[in-house]
């Protein structure tokens, strides 16, 4: 191989392994993969969840600059009890989720994405499932400001449209606004500030914050790593959430430039 053709590729997957990292808080790009969530949430009462989400993303491309995707994300839940009355330790099958959705690309340095996914109740009880049927809409835009950061503000206005067991309906908007930082040695670095408005619950606002970091684990594999972990600024029922994620991405041939990985979330529910 010439020594420009090596330099090609080496850039090629340079390239790829960038889109890789940025995916992770990057709703505008679609990319073939499969990974484990591993998602703890520390409650106030002492209770404490552990969801291990299996995820499958499968993306396409319908033209030059336009790409769609389809995603399933199968969780089993641990709950261990705290201090409530009546609260045990459970195991079993969390709330299946479907999406589906679209990116396209407007330039070299704009992108914006979009599309639906659907909970279900699939829980085997209260402490397993939210109990509802929900429809989330949402919608993102990534600019690459530079090389080294993407800015990626998307939102995700959720519904329930039934309940079950008496569980009470959901009906809020949620708006995150990361910043990822690509740095040397496949390493990437992200801050989200997220806030929530809970029209169930008299319009009432709360904020958070996510850092994270994420790495490709081998130079040549399309497997990578990220911890993230959450903090809520308002209190609330929850203490802290931390993810640990695995995504192996599928090679998507002469088609990788245009590929797009949306994190039809969750990314780890958000």
């Amino acid at each position: 191989m010439r020594a420009a053709d090596s330099e090609t590729v080496k850039t090629s997957e340079d390239q790829e392994a960038v889109e890789e990292l940025k995916a992770n808080e990057d709703p505008t790009i679609l990319k073939r993969g499969v990974w484990l969530d591993t998602e703890w949430n520390k409650y106030r009462d002492g209770s404490n969840n552990v969801d291990e989400t299996l995820g499958v993303l499968w993306a396409w491309p319908v033209s030059t600059n336009q790409d769609w995707a389809a995603r399933l994300k199968i969780p089993y839940r641990f709950h261990s009890a705290g201090d409530a009355p009546r609260d045990t330790d459970n195991h079993g099958l969390g709330d299946i989720k479907v999406a589906t959705g679209t990116a396209i690309r407007l330039n070299k340095s704009w992108r914006v994405g979009g599309g639906l996914e659907l909970r279900t109740p699939s829980g085997a009880d209260d402490r397993l499932s939210e109990d509802v049927w929900r429809i989330q809409e949402f919608g993102a835009i990534a600019w690459d400001a530079t090389d080294w950061l993407t800015l990626s503000p998307s939102l995700e206005y959720n519904q329930s449209i039934a309940e079950e067991r008496g569980a009470p309906p959901q009906h809020f908007l949620e708006v995150f606004f990361p910043a990822t930082f690509i740095l040397p040695n496949r390493w990437a670095a992200a801050a989200r500030y997220e806030l929530k408005a809970d029209f169930q619950n008299d319009n009432y606002i709360t904020h958070s914050a996510k850092f994270a970091v994420s790495k490709q684990l081998v130079e040549d594999v399309p497997l990578n790593a990220a911890l993230s972990f959450k903090k809520s600024f308002d209190g609330g029922a929850r203490e802290f959430q931390v993810n640990f994620l695995l995504i192996y991405y599928f090679s998507s041939g002469k088609n990788s430039g245009s590929q797009r990985q949306i994190r039809i979330k969750n990314q780890p529910e958000r």
